[in-house]
């Protein structure tokens, strides 16, 4: 029944998508390509509604995670028997969850843990928090703000307004009220436990000059409580984002991650020091860990923390690299309270 409702196929030029008896043709350009990996993204969903829900079986998720690592990586995983840093990143998911990841996975909760380890005044700063798109009152808001949907990662659900007076109002709560839905959150992508259980809220920050032209994040990966190396990403959000990858002592190193053009940076920034060291003390806890920095003018920011980067599935350029990180992460060490193996790899 599903597959007579909704349906997606190429030709020529054109895509051709059927949906609840509605026929429309896009044409097959760069610009379009991306709006229909959107929009059969959705229709996958609905067409394969058990792996939406909260009652898939170990077996199937393993399934579902190996399906998509081969899809999106580009080789078959071996979970149960782990070396790349993918494949370890998805025994983590399989095997292990230590209930604090929810709280900091959640944009909302997350200040509020930051304050908590390493004092006031490291997040950017929150203009309000709401369950509901009509709660928000626009008037009162600033001519710039950013907002952020708590439960979606990977830089979508992110709208940053520059000027308030362009922005038409009932198109944005339209775009929030549908972004907010349970089926959007991004544990649907990677099947992350931490994103399942967290409420979908609508958190409105402090514009901060961190999404120009020259904004610089600071991405360092830890693992057991030492950072490794750093991804640096400049202008992620505009028209030419770029990367580039240093070791601990801020040497390039040589591979890649993701498709993003690679760009060498000239200049080392002196907070680099300073976030290491926040770095491994919010690592300190975890396996594995990215920690994400801005530096805005001096001012260090701590962006993010994520567990899964790349909901596991980056892609290393060359793929030796990919076991080369994962010799990093020692499934040796895991803490045992949080350690339950599925029946499939006992």
């Amino acid at each position: 029944m599903l597959k007579k409702l909704f349906s997606i196929e190429k030709k020529n030029l054109h895509y051709i998508v059927r949906f609840f008896g509605l026929k429309l043709k896009i044409r097959n350009t760069r610009k379009q390509n991306e709006e229909f990996r959107k929009m059969q993204l959705q229709l996958k969903r609905l067409q394969i509604p058990s792996i939406y829900n909260a009652n898939l079986t170990e077996s199937q998720k393993i399934w579902f995670l190996s399906r998509k690592f081969y899809e999106e990586v580009g080789y078959f995983p071996d979970f149960k028997k782990p070396k790349s840093f993918n494949e370890k990143i998805n025994y983590l998911k399989l095997n292990y969850y230590n209930p604090l990841e929810k709280r900091i996975i959640d944009k909302y909760e997350f200040k509020g843990y930051i304050e908590t380890i390493l004092g006031p005044g490291y997040t950017i700063p929150l203009i309000g928090v709401y369950d509901d798109v009509n709660d928000i009152d626009f008037n009162a808001l600033p001519e710039r703000f950013v907002i952020k949907i708590t439960t979606l990662g990977s830089g979508e659900g992110v709208e940053i307004i520059k000027d308030k007076s362009n922005v038409n109002i009932d198109s944005l709560k339209y775009k929030l009220n549908n972004l907010l839905q349970e089926w959007n959150s991004i544990y649907y992508y990677c099947l992350s436990a931490g994103y399942k259980d967290i409420k979908p809220r609508i958190i409105i920050e402090e514009y901060m000059p961190i999404r120009e032209g020259k904004a610089i994040e600071y991405k360092m990966f830890c693992f057991h409580g030492e950072m490794k190396f750093c991804l640096v990403e400049c202008d992620f959000f505009g028209k030419k984002p770029r990367r580039a990858l240093y070791d601990r002592e801020f040497k390039t190193l040589p591979f890649k991650i993701g498709k993003i053009e690679y760009s060498s940076l000239s200049f080392k920034p002196d907070s680099y020091n300073r976030m290491v060291e926040l770095a491994e003390k919010l690592a300190a806890d975890f396996p594995h860990v990215r920690v994400d920095f801005y530096d805005v003018n001096g001012k260090i920011y701590v962006g993010e923390m994520t567990f899964t980067s790349a909901g596991g599935f980056s892609i290393f350029t060359p793929r030796e690299w990919d076991f080369k990180i994962g010799e990093y992460l020692d499934l040796n060490k895991l803490n045992p309270e949080y350690v339950k193996i599925v029946d499939e790899f006992k």
